[in-house]
């Protein structure tokens, strides 16, 4: 049932998508998306309308996938001033920022998975590219970017749950 979905309006849903995001490989990984979705439910139900269903699951993963890159904008727009203000810091301060910067790594290691907190120090600490990060792992770039924004997100959600 899924394989014939998936071979009746890949193209379609890929087009529709290529019109919404902008991006083709980006389209394609919210059509592989979508329809990992659809294996991952415990049943399919008989659907009158294929399209609209695709269409709805493919929606809400492209909000969550805008959500995901806005939260990691904002993540890095504020890494970038708390960068700046450590430059002009004293050396106390400076040295209160790294003891910080060391818990909140040791924070992240027990409560991240393996993956997502490896990725997101060769992204951050490291400065290591998507392509990098990804050959490193032995995973996707997608992956990558999925490892990055659980890791974003986890930090932002722990920094307006625990302030």
């Amino acid at each position: 049932m899924i394989g014939e979905l998936y071979s009746s309006h890949r193209g379609w849903l890929q087009g529709w998508l290529r019109k919404k995001v902008g991006c083709l490989h980006q389209a394609s990984d919210l059509v592989q998306d979508t329809f990992v979705k659809l294996l991952s439910s415990a049943s399919l139900p008989a659907l009158r309308e294929p399209r609209a269903y695709l269409l709805v699951i493919a929606s809400h993963l492209m909000i969550d996938h805008y959500r995901r890159r806005k939260l990691e904008q904002e993540s890095l727009q504020t890494m970038a001033v708390l960068a700046e203000d450590a430059l002009a810091a004293s050396p106390e301060e400076q040295a209160a920022t790294r003891q910080l910067l060391g818990e909140t790594l040791r924070v992240l290691a027990r409560e991240l998975d393996d993956k997502p907190y490896r990725a997101f120090l060769m992204a951050r600490v490291d400065g290591m590219s998507y392509a990098e990060i990804a050959a490193a792992l032995g995973v996707s770039e997608s992956s990558v970017k999925q490892y990055l924004s659980k890791a974003l997100a986890y930090c932002h959600a722990r920094l307006y749950t625990h302030d």
